[in-house]
This record gives C-alpha cells, structure tokens and sequence, in this order.
C-alpha cells in the first residue's frame, strides 16, 4: 500500500505552483479594496459637509434675528435677516376666509331618481338618488378662471343608471383638481347635500357654480370668502387687503394673522446673537469633522506602536484637497476674512470659534460677515463667498459625472476587473496543475503498491524453498 495520499499531495503541490501569483494578487486586490472603501469614506464626509454648507445657507444669512409678538394668540411673526430691527405695529379688523357653500340636487337642476314597483306598479322616489341629466353637465370657476365642466353622465361610477351625491362630489373633485373641494352632508331629514369649500382664501379663491342649464346658482352660503383687512401702524395705520391670513410686504418679516385684534399687536425685530453664534459654529463643527475624517484616512501611521496607516496615506491628490479646502477657509471679500470674526486655525488642522470677538465683530459690521460667507446655490453662478467657493471646489470632488472621485473609483472598478480575469488564470493553472499532479501519484502510488505486492510474493516464495531443503 501507497505510503502517501495522492490527492493530499496533489492538492499541496498545485498550491504551492500558484502560491507566489496568488500572494501578490490578494494583496493587490486587498489595497484596492481599501482604497475604494476609503474613497467612498471620503465621499460620504464631503457630502455631508455640502448638506451642512446648504443648511447653513438656507437659513437665509448667518446673522440670526428674532420678532417677538406683544400678542402671540393673535398674531405669529418669523424674521430673517434682511429685517430692519425695530417695532411694527398691526391692528387686524378682519380674517381672510374661504368660501362655503351648500348646494342641493335641485339646485344644480337634477331631478329625483323614481322606481316602479314590480307588485303593485306604484312609482316612488329614489331617497337621496337622481336622474342622469341631458344635458349632463354642471359647470365651476375660481376666482377670473374660466369655468371647468363636470361631466355628470360619466360620474355614474356605479352604472346604476342614477347618480347618488356621493359620485356628484367626487366628479367635482376629479374636475377641479383640488382648486375646490367637495363633501357630503347629511340634514336632519335624511337628505343628502353637496358642501363645497374653496381651497384658497380671500376673494380670489371665491367659486362660482352653473347648473345643468347653464345658470349661476349660489346654493346656500354658509362662509364668505373675504379678504383680511389690517392696518400698518395701529387703528389707525395704513390700510391694507390680504387674500390670505399672511403679510410678506415688510422685507424679512412673515406676519401670520391669527385672530381678529382687540388691541394693536406689537412685533419687535431684534437680532439674536446666541442663534447667530450658534450658526456660525455649526459652520465650524461642520467643516473640522469633514477634516478629521480626511485626516483619518491619510494618516500616515506608525509601525513601531502598532498604529495602521491610513488607506490613502501618502495620496498626494488628497493632501492636495486638504490643503485647498483650508485655502478656500483663508480666502477674503473685501479685505475681510474669518480670521477677523474670531475663527483661527488650530495645530490639528481644525478651526475654532473666539465667541467674544465673533460678537463684537459682528456687532460692529454684521454685512461683512453676511457678504464674506455669501451663499451656496445649485447654479454655480449664483453661489459666492467663502461658502459658495467651498461648494463649488467640493463638487468638483463629489459630483457623479467628471467628478475627481468618480474617476478614481472608476478606475479602481477597471482594477478589480482586472484581477478577476488574474484570479480565473490562476485557478485554472491551479487545476491543470492538481490534475497532473494528480495522475503523476496516482500512477506512482498504483507501481508502489504493486511492487510491494511482487516483494511480498517472492519473500513467500523464498520462505517456502528454505522450509523443504
């Protein structure tokens, strides 16, 4: 018997032959695994600075202002910082409202539905059903649109041959694509009602309804539409008309009318230095996490206390990033930069806010700090400042199409493909191989068994011979 197993020593061989390209396939296709894992890293940290910049941005400016109401059950009010600070007055005498109306079938010129009982051939009316009309249509118009027909003959979505007030309102509100809503409402009698409600206040949202024959009908009016009526200054300010319960007329002030007044309602616009600074360090904690994670990802390591390097350690193009980005932190408008508002640079490569000077700087010249930062934008030519400076170099790095990481990943992507087709190599060297080997011991396992066979057949032989002589 074989003092050894083929197939064992086959399979040791064939990994053996291929265990050098082995080797150095793992390891490259391993470091461009961690270079694609630590580019997607990097992605997600630029990105989530870009959302910070875009927050940031739309909040209108970094400088903070508040409007505080004398009378907040009667009036809200939202400022921002375009709001020249000061205290405006407003007396509301009326509320805008929306226009409710109560229509019955014959208003809108239906007649009952009738049936004929089969027994005793009495005709009866259909409780709360009617006749499909001819001609079929009822008509409705907001405001100075023209009217939109509602076509009566295809609401028979049951096809009963009648229409309950159910199908009427649910062809009104297919029709009118929410411009006027329609409801059911039952009476004390058991009659069945279409309530309609106009969607936008004031008298611009105010509907008018024809009926089947082409006649305005004004059904039963259960609210007005009415515009709000307020004065600017107190009783007796400057008269002004909203469609709605909102006044946008003041620049950076969003006055919300609530109630009718009892009295004049005071507003007070005041800037808030604790939201403005608050803003502005969520500018800085947004921008050192995002270099944090840069730094933690071409880090450079250190063997002797055991500490990895980072996956683009040494990427001059990164370092590249880095050092843009902190240009971009540096650069000024009008001779103005961050360094003045009391944001420095720290050893680690981080940046810190000085509360106290940020305050006394913006106190002193809050434009200068609003036209420093300027705006992000998703149009590049509207973006300015040193927040639309940093977002216009970071999608360079982030964007889908030409981005510089899209292109490296791309890259990375042609890589892998590449040591697949290697892998397949190897695997099928290992396997021609491990058959050669294979069939090498086999055979040499088969002529070893064989001759221990012979060997044990001749000392047979010869054990024999010496026993009769």
């Amino acid at each position: 018997m074989a003092t050894y197993d083929p197939v064992s020593t086959a399979t040791a061989l064939a990994e053996n032959y291929v265990y050098a390209r082995q080797v150095q396939l793992d390891m490259a296709s391993s470091k461009v695994q961690s270079q694609t894992s630590a580019l997607n890293s990097l992605k997600s940290s630029l990105t989530t600075f870009t959302s910070a910049l875009h927050t940031l941005s739309g909040k209108g400016d970094v400088i903070a202002q508040t409007a505080t109401v004398s009378n907040a059950t009667e009036i809200t009010a939202t400022a921002s910082s375009k709001a020249a600070a000061g205290s405006y007055s407003f007396y509301v005498s009326k509320l805008a409202t929306a226009q409710q109306s109560l229509f019955s079938a014959s208003d809108l010129g239906l007649m009952p539905a009738m049936a004929t009982d089969a027994a005793t051939g009495q005709t009866t009316q259909v409780k709360n059903h009617h006749q499909i009309p001819e001609p079929s249509t009822v008509a409705l118009s907001v405001g100075d649109e023209g009217f939109v027909s509602v076509d009566l003959k295809n609401a028979d979505s049951d096809g009963d041959g009648q229409l309950s007030v159910t199908e009427i309102a649910r062809a009104v509100n297919t029709a009118m694509e929410g411009k006027v809503t329609a409801a059911v409402i039952t009476d004390n009698n058991g009659e069945q009602k279409l309530l309609l409600n106009a969607v936008s206040t004031g008298s611009a949202g105010a509907f008018k309804v024809k009926n089947i024959s082409g006649t305005e009908v004004a059904g039963k009016q259960l609210v007005a539409a009415e515009d709000a009526e307020f004065r600017i200054g107190g009783v007796n300010g400057e008269p002004v008309t909203s469609s709605t319960n909102s006044y946008n007329g003041i620049e950076g002030l969003s006055i919300e009318f609530k109630a009718v007044s009892t009295q004049p309602v005071t507003v007070t616009v005041a800037k808030d230095e604790a939201q403005t600074k608050s803003n502005m360090q969520s500018f800085v904690d947004a921008y050192n996490t995002m270099v944090k994670a840069i730094d933690k990802l071409t880090a450079s390591g250190n063997a002797e206390s055991g500490v990895a390097a980072g996956a683009l350690s040494g990427d001059s193009s990164i370092r590249s990033l880095r050092n843009k980005l902190n240009s971009l932190l540096r650069s000024s408008v009008d001779g103005v930069s961050l360094t003045d508002f009391g944001i420095s640079a720290q050893r680690d490569g981080t940046i810190a806010l000085d509360g106290d000077r940020f305050a006394k700087k913006v106190a002193a010249n809050p434009e200068a700090l609003s036209s420093l930062l300027g705006q992000t934008n998703t149009l590049e030519y509207k973006r300015s400042g040193v927040l639309g400076n940093l977002q216009t170099y970071v999608d360079s790095w982030t964007k889908t199409t030409g981005g510089h990481l899209q292109s490296r990943q791309d890259s990375l992507q042609k890589q892998q493909s590449q040591f697949s087709k290697q892998q397949s190599t190897i695997d099928r060297l290992y396997d021609q191989a491990y058959q050669r080997y294979l069939l090498q011991f086999s055979t040499l396992a088969s002529l070893e068994d064989q001759m221990s066979s012979t060997s044990s057949m001749l000392a047979s032989m010869f054990a024999s011979s010496n026993q009769s002589s």
